[in-house]
């Protein structure tokens, strides 16, 4: 942030130069200095806002890879649930067909 620095001791020699007093020139320089310090440390570069927002952004992303993470884990455990309930179904089937149909084509058959 070389940019943003005031160079207090050129800013004396301009005003002295210009005619006021070096002691009136270094309190002016002093209190401008401070005021643009305050100023100065307030200001956000573009380095920090950016490294902030990848921060935040980065936190963001993995509370929602997290989040998706979880809800594949939840429906991957209803389709197994389901998949184990309908080969129960099909045996369930296999078995009324074994048991009540079969016996009725035997008869129609034999």
């Amino acid at each position: 942030m070389a940019a943003l620095n005031f160079d207090t001791l050129e800013y004396v020699k301009q005003l002295t130069d210009a005619g006021v007093e070096r002691q009136v020139a270094e309190i002016h320089a002093i209190t401008v200095g401070r005021a643009m310090g305050m100023y100065v440390d307030n200001l956000v570069t573009k380095e920090y806002l950016d490294a902030t927002l990848d921060a935040r952004f980065a936190a963001q992303d993995a509370k929602f890879e997290k989040r998706f993470a979880e809800q594949d884990a939840k429906f991957e455990q209803r389709f197994n649930k389901s998949e184990s309930d309908m080969r129960v179904l099909k045996w369930g089937q296999a078995l009324v067909i074994g048991a009540v149909l079969l016996p009725q084509i035997a008869k129609l058959v034999g």
